[in-house]
């Protein structure tokens, strides 16, 4: 293997006018830069990008942590980071928590050790033991999914409240009275708390009440457990929103199996606009949230800041679309 003594030989130049070469630095002569690549490429030398990176601290490594690799909303998300952070020259490092909180905080410390220069985190929820974690964080951390701007922490939320609110406003003007929620565990604010509450304030507006409010996980199976006894319990329902859209796969599915006509006697709503809402039977009305926006949107802001650009502290609230199909 070439060494940086064979590429200064074969150009006729010192060693460290080679090493200034390679490093893309100053006061480099470009006929000589020109003649040093060459001597390069004929030698077959190959950068030592540990030495280089460690010389110029920069390794242009971004770490992204996020709870599960099998949905729609991280698909979306993580190509839409990756498309910028590529155009700037960054490697993406993904980590996946598989929803365990306790991983979160382990792969904050991880890409730190790894000498990352950013993080971009999904987060499941947001506590006292995450917002310690990314305070001492050595490198910028920008939260998706979750609002960490009340402890001064970069954010790209989903307006959660609103799209809980039009749901329940679609709903009844679809003539439904008897409305239920299913939701996931009561720590991830986003999806569980925030949803439910808007639904609930729409309810209110209209002299309603919300007749449940379940949890589960993130799971088609789990809408579809979740739902097999709802006829039996609330025999009045009429009206379904579910916190994501494969809970709502799920729970159609089992509303099926109970003889129901699904959109009919019970009109269903989902968030997200996943490929299964398309192709379900009957199809899925929801509301299409861009994750892909997301994902560029925390890409951007976590640049910023790595460049030192970026504000103390920001918070982008994306909107979103409704999709009327068959189901409300």
């Amino acid at each position: 293997m070439s060494s940086l003594h064979d590429v200064a030989k074969l150009a006729g130049v010192s060693k460290s006018t080679v090493s200034r070469v390679i490093n893309d630095e100053y006061g480099v002569k470009e006929a000589t830069k020109i003649k040093v690549l060459k001597a390069v490429s004929e030698c077959g030398y190959v950068v030592n990008q540990v030495a280089k990176d460690l010389k110029s601290q920069k390794t242009n490594l971004i770490g992204v942590i996020v709870p599960r690799v099998s949905s729609h909303a991280t698909a979306q998300g993580v190509d839409g980071l990756s498309k910028i952070f590529e155009q700037a020259g960054k490697h993406v490092l993904l980590a996946n928590t598989h929803q365990e909180h306790e991983k979160e905080l382990e792969y904050i410390q991880i890409f730190n050790q790894k000498r990352v220069e950013g993080i971009v985190l999904y987060a499941t929820h947001l506590d006292l033991s995450l917002v310690n974690a990314i305070k001492q964080s050595n490198v910028p951390v920008v939260l998706v999914g979750q609002d960490g701007s009340l402890h001064d922490i970069p954010s790209i939320v989903h307006d959660d409240f609103r799209v809980g609110y039009e749901a329940g406003h679609r709903l009844i003007n679809k003539g439904c009275k008897q409305i239920g929620f299913i939701g996931v565990q009561r720590d991830d604010v986003a999806v569980d708390v925030l949803r439910s509450q808007g639904l609930e304030q729409a309810l209110t507006l209209h002299n309603l009440e919300l007749l449940f409010h379940l949890r589960g996980d993130f799971s088609i199976e789990s809408g579809y457990l979740q739902s097999k006894t709802l006829m039996e319990q609330y025999p009045q329902l009429d009206g379904l929103f579910c916190a994501t859209d494969r809970i709502a796969v799920g729970a159609i599915k089992a509303l099926l199996e109970c003889g129901i006509d699904v959109g009919k006697q019970v009109k269903v709503l989902g968030v997200g606009n996943d490929e299964l809402a398309f192709i379900s039977n009957p199809s899925l009305s929801t509301f299409n949230y861009a994750f892909d926006k997301a994902g560029e949107n925390a890409a951007k802001m976590l640049l910023e800041r790595i460049v030192g650009q970026g504000k103390e502290m920001s918070k982008v609230v994306l909107t979103f679309q409704s999709i009327e199909r068959e189901t409300c």
